[in-house]
């Protein structure tokens, strides 16, 4: 198989109110029979109205299949014994109380999805869809070496939780891996909280890695983290195939959430998601990670590897031959809160061997690395790009990932050792994906914490995007939906004084009535009240002083949405944002009409190759879990 081919493995609200904590009352559980005629008592078409009102598109294809399915009901208060007694009564078993999300886990049968929206204490469904991970960290990528020597952290004093395929006991964490202080696992039927993937390992060793196993006189070359110093709390929630389920990630954060202050957790890598199939303002992860976020939390997630359109090359094409599938971004990276990391790739001198560091000067984004805006709410993703192709890290022998593909992950001994052996290595191998970009920056947040305690998520997030070097591609395009700000510069953002006194969501997009895209300036952090100011300037400083979505440069004749502005809303313009056309070539970004079946992606489904019919619903076969090969 080729580099470019995509393998199958197993891994990858904007309500800002807080949910109050609860907790199942241990009541005795009503009359079945009575619980029962309260469910029988709304129509057909009631039921029918209620899913199409609380539930999410594709629950409301699954009541017309037959057997179970499994739900996250997010309910309108605390679950009491009788409201327990009718979900019982329609089949329901509840498997797992959310309380961060004020949600039960439950499985039903698919026919009953209908009453059991119609029950007055259901505020919404959520299908509780497949999560899967989203597969060269050279410390040279992320400048992070610098940082070190400039500023003095090395994320001493900070905890990163982890929540992915588990980590492995590894000298690069700390002899027995003592820096990893807890360790919970959330996967059924597993024993404990090792890492039998190979995925989260390989993460934590990119957030904290120490390089213990490639220091010392026989090695010409160390593999570091970018916080070496920083703990880390091993959360799993993946399987052995790298795949999980909406639920069982909801549970993992929910430990992270009520366990924070004991263990002083302050960032959380996600570097798994699912395709997004409900507005953020529904969907439970999006849910979860804001409680995490306004509780303090730095929430970083991969963006997702879903940037091809197709994976054979066709020189037609654009995004090198594999065409570029905008609206690509996974849950729960899409939402605005949250940190959501892009991958780039750097080309190396092959002169130096298969094994050499990249330059970071020659770095351009990663074909698989997926793209934004986000699919029903259209927020500008991603918000920051780090290094994510070829990254070396920690191994665990005998693990899913360290055996697939003919071991073509491993690297050899003497690609960093002074050795005559043409043995693999036991330690280190390589993955690719925007899982490694997200640890990336990461490591990057728990530098910033060490060196100010202080700093909230909003400032931590503004002053590694206002920080990102402006990246464009070879053709001098600079893209915001493939790049976000830029390309993360840990030592500027170390250097950075910017202070977010209000949220640093990520904005929306919108359109003019000519299908002119543009930034809505109403619901974005560099609005009115903008961390970076109100003023055209301010905007460069984000995303750059080049025409970095047209052929024209951006100046005070020429506002980046159009020729004018007015309340926050774009005039009649012949260039907004990108001009009359959108970025991604003749169709605007819903598609060449507003049709509800011309949807952003266009006629193909955003998460694989086939447009989303009734014979390939969009929790089907689709969501098979890949991996992708460097290229």
């Amino acid at each position: 198989m080729t580099a470019s081919t995509p393998r199958t493995c197993a891994p990858q609200a904007r309500a800002s109110a807080r949910f109050p904590r609860w907790k199942h009352a241990p009541a005795a559980l009503a009359s079945l029979a009575l619980a029962a005629g309260l469910v029988a008592a709304s129509s057909p078409s009631a039921q029918a109205d209620a899913l199409s009102g609380k539930g999410a598109q594709f629950l409301t294809r699954s009541q017309a299949k037959t057997g179970w399915t499994r739900v996250i009901l997010r309910l309108n208060g605390e679950l009491n014994a009788a409201q327990a007694a009718q979900i019982k009564a329609l089949g329901g078993d509840i498997t797992r109380h959310l309380p961060i999300v004020q949600s039960v886990e439950a499985r039903v049968p698919a026919r009953n999805l209908g009453r059991l929206a119609a029950l007055p204490f259901v505020r919404h469904l959520s299908a509780d869809v497949s999560v899967r991970k989203d597969d060269e960290f050279t410390v040279e990528g992320s400048e992070a070496d610098a940082a070190w020597q400039q500023y003095n952290v090395s994320g001493t004093g900070v905890t990163v939780a982890v929540v992915d395929s588990g980590i492995h006991k590894s000298r690069d964490l700390g002899g027995d891996g003592s820096r990893v202080v807890k360790s919970v696992n959330f996967v059924a039927g597993a024993a404990d909280a090792s890492d039998e993937c190979g995925h989260g390992t390989h993460v934590a060793g990119i957030i904290a890695g120490n390089g213990a196993a490639s220091t010392g006189k026989r090695f010409f070359r160390t593999f570091l983290g970018v916080a070496p110093q920083a703990q880390l709390v091993n959360v799993r929630v993946l399987d052995a195939q790298g795949g999980s389920d909406v639920g069982t990630v909801l549970a993992g954060l929910q430990w992270v959430d009520d366990h924070k202050d004991e263990f002083h957790i302050r960032v959380v890598n996600l570097s798994l998601g699912h395709p997004v199939g409900e507005s953020i303002e529904t969907d439970p992860l999006c849910q979860a990670v804001e409680q995490l976020w306004h509780d303090g939390i730095v929430v970083v997630c991969a963006a997702g590897n879903e940037g091809r359109v197709q994976n054979t090359q066709d020189s037609s094409l654009d995004n090198e031959g594999y065409g570029t599938n905008y609206g690509s971004i996974q849950s729960p990276a899409n939402d605005p809160d949250v940190i959501t990391v892009g991958a780039m790739k750097s080309v190396s001198d092959l002169s130096q061997g298969p094994y050499a560091a990249g330059s970071r000067a020659s770095g351009t984004i990663a074909t698989y690395s997926s793209r934004g805006p986000t699919f029903y709410d259209n927020v500008l993703k991603p918000d920051i790009v780090a290094p994510g192709n070829k990254v070396i890290s920690l191994d665990v022998d005998g693990s899913t990932l360290d055996t697939e593909d003919s071991g073509t992950n491993q690297i050899p001994m003497s690609s960093y050792a002074y050795t005559k052996s043409t043995a693999d290595s036991e330690h280190y191998f390589r993955l690719s994906g925007t899982s490694m970009a997200s640890p990336v920056v990461a490591g990057a947040a728990a530098l910033l914490l060490q060196s100010d305690p202080t700093l909230t998520p909003d400032t931590i997030k503004a002053r590694l995007m206002i920080s990102a070097d402006k990246w464009a591609d070879p053709q001098g395009n600079a893209d915001p939906t493939t790049y976000g700000a830029g390309y993360l510069n840990i030592p500027a953002s170390l250097a950075s004084t910017v202070v977010a006194t209000e949220t640093a969501a990520s904005p929306f997009l919108t359109t003019d009535d000519q299908g002119n895209v543009y930034i809505d300036l109403s619901r974005a952090i560099w609005g009115t009240r903008a961390i970076w100011g109100t003023n055209i300037n301010d905007l460069r400083a984000i995303w750059g002083t080049r025409a970095i979505w047209g052929t024209n440069a951006v100046g005070a004749d020429r506002a980046i949405w159009g020729t004018a502005l007015q309340g926050g809303n774009v005039l009649s313009s012949s260039r907004a944002i990108w001009g009359t056309q959108a970025l991604w070539g003749s169709r605007a970004i819903w598609g060449t009409s507003t049709d509800a079946d011309r949807a952003i992606w266009g006629t193909r489904a955003i998460w694989g190759t086939n447009a989303v019919g009734a014979d390939r619903a969009i929790w089907g076969t689709d969501l098979s879990p890949i991996v992708i090969n460097g290229e």
